[in-house]
């Protein structure tokens, strides 16, 4: 059965894969383009909605009543795939609602710009299937070397690998001219201190691996996971967009 990927396009990437028509037909469902971070806001709550849920868990001889609030979709609508691309440009889109008419953002601000995305992702985290955010990737210049780091406005680029099962950096690695091919894309999936945020919580996957969601997603079915979280870091044409095409072609670009 063929997954169907629902993907928001905040900076109109999606032309990678190719027109809006090809997209709505390979992937299921057409390209969402919110151009504000309210309409996405809007959007998102239209397809899900939160629930409080009880269930009683057996803790030796005791039992104990524990609630947890569900992210859940709207009238049966299944998602087997959700993709935001950029959550880069999504933070810019909520910091410019948050900015005056010269472009700049009260001391303030900052406070709400954190719990905002911080909310956002949790809610992300918690919606049921597969959920990808690309990223947008700069360097942070440190007394030991460069590191690698996501490129959001804010705290929230501190600590956003925390809402993750998996986070990856891509990598592009360029061959000979007479070698056939020109250059490969990788995903880096082993931290170091250069990609201090990259993980793989289901310890199956290459410190290096192609740039294939299909191993991914293989991966967390076999480690038994409900779903995979699944954040890419990168800089622009290093293979983040171009990459959603493994989710609907059996893992093949």
């Amino acid at each position: 059965m063929r997954m169907k990927t629902l993907m928001f396009d905040l900076e109109h990437g999606s032309q990678t894969l190719g027109s809006r028509e090809y997209i709505h037909k390979k992937f299921g469902f057409p390209v969402l383009q919110p151009g504000t971070w309210d309409q996405f806001q809007d959007t998102i709550g239209k397809l899900y909605k939160q629930e409080t849920v009880s269930e009683k868990i057996k803790v030796g001889s005791l039992e104990i009543d524990e609630k947890r609030t569900v992210v859940l979709p709207r009238n049966g609508t299944t998602v087997d795939a959700l993709v935001l691309d950029t959550f880069s440009e999504l933070s810019k889109k909520y910091m410019r609602q948050l900015s005056d008419k010269d472009g700049k953002m009260k001391l303030q601000g900052w406070g709400q710009l954190k719990n905002k995305l911080d909310g956002a992702l949790e809610f992300l985290s918690r919606i049921p299937g597969i959920v990808i955010c690309n990223c947008h990737s700069k360097v942070q210049t440190m007394d030991d070397g460069n590191k690698i780091i996501p490129y959001i406005d804010g705290s929230s680029k501190d600590d956003i690998s925390k809402w993750f099962d998996f986070v990856f950096y891509t990598k592009t690695v360029i061959h000979s001219a007479n070698a056939g091919k020109d250059r490969s894309y990788l995903w880096i999936t082993g931290r170091s201190e250069k990609y201090d945020h990259a993980k793989d919580r289901t310890g199956l996957l290459d410190a290096e691996m192609d740039q294939n969601y299909a191993k991914v997603i293989a991966a967390a079915k076999e480690k038994g996971f409900d779903g995979a979280k699944i954040l890419v870091i990168g800089s622009p044409g290093s293979g983040k967009t171009y990459s959603l095409q493994t989710l609907v072609n059996g893992g093949s670009k």
